[in-house]
């Protein structure tokens, strides 16, 4: 898709007044996180005039670091810029680690692994669980974030895939292609090991893994287990639940888990059950009925926001109380103005930002 004249904006998360505007061409991706006070984004692989470009965040004043390099993905964390560049179809892959100014300032690391444009490469790179995760193709590597020293391989076979979690561990989940299949699930620490595997479906796939801290076990299959050592923490018939077979998944076991949230998971046992889980000991604290649990979205302290076809709503995590009620249509009565697609974000305890293909609104609850 080709887009006329992009415009990058920056708006006022308490007023929703926009602040700047900047053009924004060629754009091929962004940066999760700010560098050095700016978003910094990368010119998409055939752009006539390629660089680095970001986007002061006060001032939306662009500066753009020209290169040669065919970057194909970025990411950032601790104020530090990590670039991956290269011709990914030959294998020809290179990592950097630096600053917008200077992107090969502190490291550069070669890695032979390689995948096709045609792919999407929007997860390539990660840097925010404690470790890098370069994931291209079939080919994953975790990587050392401070020197850039590849630390462990795997290989992704069929559908597989892999997804990084808290305390730098990945979770791989073995699936066939032939009816999408999940076969098993391996959990793999930060120095490449397996500490954790499971056969069988009821794989976990979490919209929001946030734990409150790395002592809190990780959830595999039917239980959970620590996240350093492996060992099973607790067993529970909750976290797994029978399903019928479609066209698109052959699995008759899922996974229940839905988003981990502090000290609590979060379980959609059934169409229209919610439960909660005590993450250290197992023990369910809670199970309500609820026909509108709707998308996980954020975690604004014991507040879990979901976004469904209606709107916003706000669940405390401890209780599965209801906490606030936000309806689309009562913010705009243009049934197209808001849609269940958007983005939500907490940038502040108690302020929420949602934006759709069409609206944008800020969001505080008021005092119950």
């Amino acid at each position: 898709m080709t887009l006329t004249d992009p415009q990058m904006f920056g708006i006022d998360a308490g007023n929703g007044a926009v602040r700047w505007q900047s053009a924004a061409d060629d754009l091929g991706g962004c940066a999760e996180a700010p560098v050095d006070g700016r978003l910094v984004c990368f010119t998409a692989p055939l752009a006539e005039d390629p660089a680095l470009v970001g986007f002061d965040l006060r001032t939306g004043e662009i500066t753009r670091t020209p290169t040669d390099w065919m970057v194909f993905a970025i990411a950032a964390h601790d104020d530090r810029l990590y670039v991956a560049e290269g011709n990914i179809e030959d294998d020809d892959v290179r990592l950097h680690a630096g600053t917008l100014a200077d992107p090969d300032a502190q490291w550069s690391q070669p890695f032979a692994m390689g995948s096709m444009w045609e792919d999407d490469l929007t997860q390539a790179l990660d840097v925010a669980h404690g470790q890098g995760l370069l994931t291209l193709g079939a080919d994953v590597a975790g990587f050392d974030l401070d020197s850039g020293r590849p630390t462990w391989t795997t290989r992704l076979e069929g559908c597989s895939r892999a997804v990084p979690g808290d305390g730098g561990v990945v979770v791989r989940f073995r699936t066939e292609c032939d009816g999408y299949r999940i076969t098993g699930s391996d959990a793999i620490g930060s120095d490449g090991r397996t500490i954790v595997s499971t056969e069988g479906a009821g794989a976990q796939n979490l919209s929001l893994d946030h734990p409150a801290d790395e002592s809190l076990p990780l959830l595999v299959g039917d239980g959970a287990y620590d996240r350093r050592t492996g060992e099973r923490v607790w067993t529970s018939p909750d976290l797994v639940a029978a399903r019928e077979p479609d066209e698109y998944n052959s699995d008759t076991v899922r996974g229940t888990a839905v988003a981990v949230a502090g000290d609590v998971a979060i379980l959609r046992p059934g169409a229209q059950t919610m439960s909660g889980l005590d993450l250290r000991t197992g023990e369910r604290l809670w199970t309500h009925d609820d026909k509108r649990f709707g998308t996980v979205a954020a975690l604004d302290g014991p507040s879990l926001l979901t976004i469904d076809g209606d709107g916003i709503r706000a669940v405390d995590t401890g209780t599965g109380e209801s906490l606030w009620d936000t309806p689309f249509r009562k913010i705009d009565d243009d049934p197209d103005a808001l849609a269940s697609d958007g983005m939500l974000a907490a940038p502040h305890p108690g302020h929420y930002v949602y934006a759709s293909s069409r609206t944008m609104i800020g969001l505080r609850p008021l005092p119950r």
